[in-house]
């Protein structure tokens, strides 16, 4: 009884076929949507990652530089670097133990 119910009703009101239709149009455009916001996030992601690993290797090889130019500077004046060194400590402990 309920069948004809449904048959009854899809022929009073057509506009509910429509809009039964719109819903599945609807529904496939947002799952095809959603591939391809994926396909698109894969790619970004690969190109993030590339860049960070360039920066990472660009990183890496400055900061090989700054520390060999450091310990070429503590091997030329080896007393000021402990001078420098006492000044910073004494610093930070001051600026700690005033918690």
């Amino acid at each position: 009884m309920s069948k004809s119910k449904n048959i009854t009703e899809t022929n009073t009101y057509p506009e509910i076929n429509d809009i039964r239709e719109d819903l599945d149009s609807l529904k496939n455009n947002v799952i095809e949507l959603t591939r391809h916001m994926r396909k698109d996030g894969k790619a970004q992601t690969e190109e993030l990652k590339g860049t960070l690993m360039e920066r990472l290797t660009d990183m890496k090889t400055t900061g090989s530089a700054q520390y060999h130019n450091v310990e070429t500077r503590i091997k030329q004046k080896p007393a000021q670097s402990v001078a420098i060194a006492f000044a910073a400590g004494l610093a930070a402990s001051l600026l700690l133990g005033r918690r």
